[in-house]
């Protein structure tokens, strides 16, 4: 791939569509991180001559794109020799890692030969190397071919920084570009193999914060139990099960949530998919059927038992939003998933 040398700071970037797939060769430009905890999440890149590359902003949750950050004057900053290639804003939230992290690693590919290694921006606040060693890194490397990460925790310039456009991101990104979707499913190919059963349901059940959970969700995992799925509890296995478990089965059901964002990475082209609705976000949850479709052609059947919110519905951060189970058995029987 040769490098695109078009005025990418012109490239359009908005949280409605994904830009065309470019990347910008920058000689020491500034790696900003975030000053402070706003939650523009402010932090970016600036060319050598002060110009911050609007490339370098990441969309977050509610359609915002990351914060401009000033530069009123150079601060000073650490100098990292080699070739680097920018990717994401470090998070440890795992959908948010999916989404804003993993989101410029489609142009390691052509040029893996030349790269050092990958720039990050941590969250501010977050250790993210001890995310990295804790919980992330294998995928992570997995997915960047093994190229070593660098954390940029200060203000940091680099001998040579690739900047690739986003691939991929939550909401109006969320089908991620072609290059993007054939690329990650390709090195999820190259190093997983399918394990597991042709029926799976993907429990919350087990999360620690009630809140995270699907209500009644024991009347549903006895449903699909009774109707032959293995219920399958992904945060007890590593990244690498859960990919096998996803490209093996036929077909999947579970509550929206961050393990349909990593699904579509690995699942088999036109596998079904019962999505149940689990609280009241309908954007969110109508954005993982454009994913899966996009990424793997899958055939996903939306289940809305979300109950009308009333006075007495809690709050989202308390606990799990009230759900009609008969329309969830209804809904998976008409569908033919049971």
């Amino acid at each position: 791939m040769k490098d695109n040398h078009a005025p990418l700071n012109h490239v359009p970037l908005s949280p409605e569509r994904l830009p065309p797939p470019v990347v910008e060769r920058l000689q020491m430009p500034l790696v900003m991180p975030m000053q402070d905890n706003s939650p523009d999440c402010t932090c970016g890149v600036f060319r050598a001559d002060g110009s911050f590359r609007q490339l370098s902003r990441t969309l977050l949750s509610g359609a915002r794109l990351s914060g401009v950050p000033a530069l009123d004057e150079t601060p000073f900053a650490e100098i990292v020799p080699g070739r680097w290639l920018f990717a994401g804003i470090g998070r440890h939230h795992f959908g948010h890692f999916l989404v804003e992290t993993l989101i410029r690693l489609w142009a390691v590919g052509a040029y893996r030969q030349e790269l050092d290694g990958i720039v990050v921006i941590p969250k501010y606040g977050m250790d993210f190397a001890s995310v990295l060693d804790r919980r992330y890194g294998p995928f992570l490397s997995l997915l960047s071919d093994g190229l070593p990460v660098h954390v940029a925790q200060y203000p940091t310039r680099y001998e040579t920084l690739l900047l690739p456009s986003p691939g991929f991101g939550p909401l109006g990104w969320v089908g991620g570009t072609g290059i993007f979707r054939r690329e990650i499913r390709a090195r999820v190919a190259r190093h997983i193999r399918p394990e597991g059963p042709k029926k799976l349901y993907i429990s919350r059940s087990a999360l620690a914060k009630s809140e995270k959970q699907v209500h009644d969700e024991a009347r549903i995992e006895a449903l699909l139990s009774s109707a032959g799925y293995e219920i399958f509890h992904p945060q007890d296995h590593s990244l690498d099960t859960q990919l096998s478990r996803y490209m093996a089965a036929d077909t999947l059901v579970g509550g929206d949530g961050s393990a349909f964002h990593l699904a579509p990475f690995a699942m088999r082209k036109g596998a079904r998919v019962g999505l149940i609705q689990r609280r009241h976000r309908p954007k969110v949850f109508d954005a993982f059927t454009e994913q899966m479709h996009a990424f793997a052609g899958a055939r996903v059947h939306l289940i809305r038992p979300v109950l009308p919110k009333t006075s007495e519905t809690p709050h989202p951060s308390e606990a799990a939003t009230p759900i009609d189970f008969d329309v969830v058995k209804a809904d998976l029987d008409a569908a033919g998933f049971l």
